[in-house]
């Protein structure tokens, strides 16, 4: 076998070779056509990336006063365009939270004791069947005072239909384009979401690249995406509210609103502590669950924590 490495090197390191590869590729160039892709006639794109925001050098950001503050959609609790996640325990009542919360944002009324924009919601249940999830806000809205459903709410029940997150992102995006403009993304709840095999929700990786895919659901609109997730098993009451959500740490670091629910001494009731990135964290309060609705009990301290394992209080004793 004749080794061909001298020629072959010899050859492309001749001047005239060189200047005629550079010629030929110039002149693809011109043509606007790739040159490792001759063959298929491929042209090269002009075009500049869609959907990312452009640099902006310093001299010319506007006046602070001029910059378009978003839009609280329930007062300090979270804004248009944040994400929220809820964490805790289980039955404790995060379905509830969201229930309430997209039925006074969409009708503007006060949530928790705190005002709300009037805004358009849309609730993606995966835990509640179709005429469960209804009958829930038919019975939260009537208990609010309300004749019916604010029509400021959209429901979207997929339980025991699909929890494949990239089905669900497709058909979403395109269904959305035929609603008016939602402004509160409810994903509830989170952990039966599909990701493959290969999802571990211990991998800081996983979780990331869920949330940034949960994320484009809403990037377009602008809305706020609320999420619900669950405690890690145990005695967590030492623990820092950030660190209780079951899984890896990207859960509490992703989050522009980060709540934890955990469980009053008093029955029924719960404390809920946040922590925020872009204002000031509230202080916790404690509301109670009198299902259907949720109430505020600021007659209540948010620092009686249940004990782990003991029953709660009943008033009425």
């Amino acid at each position: 076998m004749t080794d061909d490495s001298t020629n072959f090197t010899k050859y492309f390191t001749d001047p005239e070779v060189i200047k005629e590869v550079s010629e030929t590729y110039q002149q693809y160039i011109s043509k606007g056509v790739v040159p490792e892709s001759i063959a298929d006639n491929k042209p090269i794109s002009t075009d500049k990336p869609q959907g990312l925001p452009p640099i902006i050098n310093g001299k010319d950001f506007p006046p602070r006063y001029e910059l378009k503050p978003r839009q609280f959609l329930v007062d300090q609790m979270f804004q248009r365009g944040d994400n929220i996640l809820i964490t805790a325990p289980s039955k404790l009542g995060k379905s509830y939270f969201w229930g309430n919360a997209g039925v006074c944002i969409a009708a503007g009324v006060p949530f928790l004791g705190k005002n709300t924009t009037k805004s358009n919601v849309l609730i993606l249940d995966l835990e509640l069947r179709t005429d469960v999830a209804m009958d829930r806000l038919i019975s939260i809205s009537q208990s609010l005072g309300f004749d019916q459903v604010p029509d400021g709410l959209w429901l979207w029940s997929l339980a025991k239909h699909c929890y494949d997150l990239d089905t669900i992102c497709e058909v979403m995006n395109a269904r959305m384009m035929d609603l008016p403009p939602i402004d509160l993304v409810i994903i509830d709840p989170l952990y039966v979401l599909d990701r493959g095999d290969s999802f571990d929700e211990n991998n800081a990786h996983c979780v990331t690249r869920l949330m940034t895919a949960l994320e484009k659901l809403t990037v377009k609109t602008g809305a706020a995406l609320g999420l619900s997730h669950h405690y890690r098993k145990g005695n967590l009451n030492s623990q820092d509210s950030i660190d209780r959500g079951a899984g890896s740490g990207a859960f509490s670091r992703y989050p522009d609103v980060l709540m934890s629910l955990s469980k009053h001494e008093i029955e029924d009731c719960i404390i809920a502590e946040s922590t925020t990135r872009n204002m000031k964290s509230p202080p916790n309060f404690v509301f109670q669950l009198d299902a259907p609705l949720v109430k505020t009990r600021p007659d209540l301290d948010p620092s009686s924590f249940r004990r782990y394992g003991q029953p709660g209080v009943s008033e009425s004793a």
